[in-house]
Parts: structure tokens; sequence; C-alpha cells
């Protein structure tokens, strides 16, 4: 179960980081408020805050951290600097040249890592970058976001034996 977040501090999420819409969806669909992740991690403070929050949520037996590109690099940098944990990034596609890698950063074979990410709608990118994270080795049981926008990302990654977890839920408009 999550912890309640404070009434001030959702509304401080949603002052610094809600955008009016309509903005269009991946899908097709739109809708009528934006979550910008960018305008909370560029307030220093802000992001702060979310990253104790953030870190509230991880189960205790978290071994290490993984964001991916490019809303979630952030988050899972701020709790990393939070908790001590590693922490690793997922690029969109392998890397071109170079390490020619798709995960970036700390090693994760064998360990118990959490996904980091701004927002959880369908759950189908949470989903894709979890599959990425097994594929790689780590133990992958829980996904962490800042907005579940309550629509089906819970249902969607328990049936792939994963636990979400929210530091707020939108059911329509803002929190």
């Amino acid at each position: 179960m999550n912890p309640p977040v404070a009434a001030p501090f959702a509304q401080r999420i949603a002052t610094v980081a809600y955008r009016p819409g309509p903005y269009r969806l991946p899908d097709g669909g739109t809708l009528d408020t934006y979550f910008d992740p960018y305008r909370l991690a560029g307030d220093p403070e802000l992001l702060t805050e979310t990253a104790a929050a953030l870190a509230d949520l991880l189960p205790d037996d978290t071994e290490a951290l993984a964001g991916p590109a490019l809303a979630g690099v952030p988050l899972a940098t701020a709790v990393s600097l939070h908790t001590g944990l590693p922490a690793a990034f997922l690029r969109p596609a392998p890397k071109e040249h170079g390490t020619w890698q798709q995960i970036e950063g700390a090693e994760l074979g064998g360990r118990r890592t959490v996904l980091l990410d701004d927002t959880a709608r369908s759950g189908a990118s949470l989903l894709r970058s979890a599959r990425l994270l097994r594929i790689g080795g780590a133990l992958v049981g829980t996904a962490v976001c800042v907005l579940d926008r309550d629509a089906g990302a819970t249902t969607l990654l328990a049936g792939h034996h994963l636990a979400l977890r929210a530091l707020v839920r939108d059911t329509g408009g803002t929190p």
C-alpha cells in the first residue's frame, strides 16, 4: 500500500508540472492536462522532495534503480542520490557506437531493481522497460512513478508480475 501523499505536496507537484491540454497521446487519444516531468525535474527543491517521497515507496529489498530515457533518468538519479542505491538508465534503442548498450550505468544482473518513471497510463512503456531490464538480468518486481493516470497500468503490470506504486493517482484532471 502506498503511503498517502500530503495534499500540499501533491498540489505543489500539480502547480509546477501540470499544463492545460489538449495533448495527443502515442495511441492517438488525447488528455485534457499534461504532466510535464521536466518542469518537476528542473525545480531542485521539488525534485529533492519528490526523490525522498519516491524513496519511501521502494520495497525494503531494493538493490538498484533504473530509469528510462528521458523522464526517468533525473528521477532515478535523484532517488539514487537520496538513497545511495546504484542506478542505471535505459535507452529507447541500443547506442549505435561506443558501448552499443541499451542499459547504461550500474550493473543490474541479479539485483532486485526498481523501475522509476514519471507517469503510468496504460503501463505499456513501463512493461517494455521492465522486459528490457529482465532480459539484461535484473530482477524487476516493482515500478514506481510520480503520477498514475489510473488508465490500466496497475492491471497490465500485475499480469506480468510487476507491482505499481505511485505518489499521486489522477483519475481525471489533476491531483
